[in-house]
């Protein structure tokens, strides 16, 4: 009997601690919450006074801390494609800058350094007459050019193409390529690619991505911008000094007048011609 009533106040205890730990949980989420709309309200007021406004679906992302990676260049990749492309009898020349070109009676295809391609070919097949038909075609040459992703994202705007991919999870927000039909039966491609799986080099906690602070310094120094529409964290390609493959923490803001990219840890806008 005794040892009853001690489970029952075992038993009674126990509730008691764990509502009390939900209680606390609920109340730390509703903080945050509310700390997150004043913060989100904050953000409105300033942006206003750069001239800006942020959209009314506009959700300010969580901040995250992301590392440098590294990526290698794949030769073997690059002449799997171009191979794919325009045939297995192909004419290889290198030249010394790294830039790598392929040539057949079919077509061309050029890999450079930093990633970058540019490409011409006869598809094989005749050319597409709507956007929906150039989006399923494009998706069967690009998986037969060994090209296609598991998580890649294609969208078809007319007889244009374009295809991204995430990579470690995480978007790179230049890492895009574009397919176009042409009236002749000829397909273009050109954008930024690479192959293989990032690894990093650098020891370290990774870069801080913060949305505010990002927000902020771009809405200071952006021209031409009335509203801002969405942000997303991720990487951008870029060569470093090294001349190696690297993919850097970057924002990417979506407004009214295009999309900008934001380096997280310099809170720079990039220019995305370079």
């Amino acid at each position: 009997m005794q040892w009853d009533k001690v489970k029952n106040v075992l038993i009674v205890i126990l509730l008691a601690v764990n509502l009390f730990l939900i209680g606390n949980f609920g109340v730390k989420l509703w903080q945050d919450y509310r700390r997150g709309e004043e913060l989100l309200a904050d953000l409105r007021a300033l942006t206003q006074e750069y001239g800006m406004q942020l959209d009314d679906a506009f959700q300010l992302p969580k901040d995250k801390v992301l590392p440098i990676l590294s990526i290698d260049r794949s030769r073997a990749d690059e002449e799997a494609v171009a191979q794919a492309m325009l045939g297995e009898t192909v004419e290889r020349t290198e030249q010394e800058d790294g830039t790598v070109l392929f040539e057949s009676d079919t077509g061309k295809v050029e890999w450079h350094a930093d990633g970058t391609v540019q490409a011409q070919c006869r598809a094989g097949q005749e050319a597409p007459d709507d956007a929906s038909s150039a989006l399923r075609l494009a998706r069967q040459l690009l998986s037969g050019w060994e090209l296609q992703v598991e998580h890649g994202d294609t969208q078809a705007d007319g007889m244009t193409v374009t295809m991204t991919g995430a990579v470690a999870g995480q978007p790179v927000h230049n890492r895009v390529l574009t397919l176009r039909f042409e009236e002749d039966g000829s397909v273009t491609l050109d954008g930024l690619w690479s192959f293989g799986t990032p690894y990093t080099t650098v020891r370290g906690s990774g870069v801080s991505c913060n949305a505010a602070d990002a927000l902020l310094e771009f809405a200071a120094r952006a021209q031409d911008v009335q509203r801002i529409d969405s942000m997303t964290a991720g990487y951008r390609m870029e060569v470093d000094s090294n001349r190696r493959l690297q993919l850097t923490p970057t924002w990417k803001i979506a407004t009214d007048s295009g999309e900008y990219l934001v380096d997280c840890a310099k809170k720079t806008i990039v220019d995305q011609e370079n």
